[in-house]
């Protein structure tokens, strides 16, 4: 009896795999579907790959770019201030060639008090600007004080009463602070 049960078991197994296998074989046509999504599938990422690899390049040669007009303005960031310079330099150089009389004396003092006048334009064109000291009160952030004298009468406590060295400013930042006396 036992050798009947397991035909019959057997029989089932047997069934049951040739229903499976009827079930699981696909068509040709299923197949050439398959293949061709895969196909499409490795199409569309070789395509993405060539697109990373592009712009990966192009990013390389932005990044470039810029590191190269980054330098060629540090090389030449005093352009502007060199070219509203050099009529100043000529000036001098005009009268350093002069030979004087009394007359031309007081020439010279003009010729160079124009070019005081063309060398501050030409500073507070590039925001270079004069820090106002005399008589103001005492400003450790933009003065330096190399002396102190006692208050005198129409002064007051901690006051600039006289300018050694001018100080300036670029923009709101100290260039060089005002070497002063200060009041005390």
């Amino acid at each position: 009896m036992t050798n009947h049960a397991d035909d019959q078991l057997q029989e089932t197994v047997d069934e049951s795999t040739e229903i499976d296998q009827t079930t699981n074989q696909e068509s040709p046509e299923e197949i050439l579907d398959q293949n061709d999504q895969v196909s499409q599938l490795e199409e569309e990422v070789t395509n993405l790959q060539d697109q990373v690899y592009r712009l990966s390049a192009e990013i390389s040669n932005i990044q470039k770019r810029n590191a190269k007009e980054r330098q060629d303005a540090a090389k030449y960031r005093s352009q502007s201030l060199a070219q509203n310079l050099l009529p100043a330099i000529d000036n001098i150089e005009r009268a350093l060639d002069t030979e004087l009389d009394q007359e031309q004396a007081l020439s010279l003092k003009k010729g160079i008090e124009m070019v005081y006048e063309s060398l501050l334009y030409a500073l507070k064109q590039e925001g270079i600007v004069e820090i106002e000291a005399l008589n103001q009160p005492f400003d450790p952030t933009r003065h330096h004080a190399v002396q102190t004298v006692p208050v005198q009468e129409g002064q007051e406590p901690d006051q600039v009463v006289q300018v050694f060295q001018k100080g300036y400013l670029l923009n709101d930042r100290v260039l060089r602070p005002a070497m002063v006396i200060v009041s005390q």
